[in-house]
């Protein structure tokens, strides 16, 4: 009995093991929550387009649109980054300038900070609408 109740036991805390390490998951790139607020700057951007996506819920009354934000930044540079963040909820229109949040050894990681941009910061956004026009285009640097 002694016997039996030992290999209960093994089997038991064998089994609760191999539960923990299937639930385990090893993320190869982290979420841009996981770095270090440090790890960012604060830089203008202009809203290059802006979809909508509908929601419809379980009853036919229940509807709601997820609003999907498009944008350029970088816009003091001849090589203009673009980012995207799905589902936000900001008031923000097409060619408006706010704020996004940069990683400092990696530009292509972004993520919208804030709106209404400070005024030297409106007068990046200028220029580069003024670079847009003078090149024909909605957006520079943005196909």
């Amino acid at each position: 009995m002694k016997n039996l109740s030992k290999s209960i036991t093994r089997f038991l805390s064998i089994g609760v093991l191999l539960l923990l390490f299937s639930g385990c998951k090893h993320d190869v790139t982290p979420k841009y929550e996981d770095f270090d607020e440090d790890d960012f700057l604060k830089v203008p951007a202009v809203v290059t387009k802006i979809t909508r996506t509908p929601v419809v819920g379980n009853k036919s009354h229940f509807r709601w649109d997820k609003f999907n934000v498009y944008y350029a930044y970088n816009l003091e540079s001849d090589s203009i980054l673009v980012g995207k963040e799905m589902d936000i909820d900001l008031a923000l229109n097409e060619g408006d300038g706010f704020y996004i949040f940069v990683h400092k050894k990696d530009k292509g990681i972004s993520f919208i900070a804030g709106s209404h941009l400070l005024p030297k910061d409106e007068k990046i956004l200028e220029r580069y609408l003024k670079k847009s026009k003078e090149n024909g285009v909605k957006y520079y640097g943005v196909e």
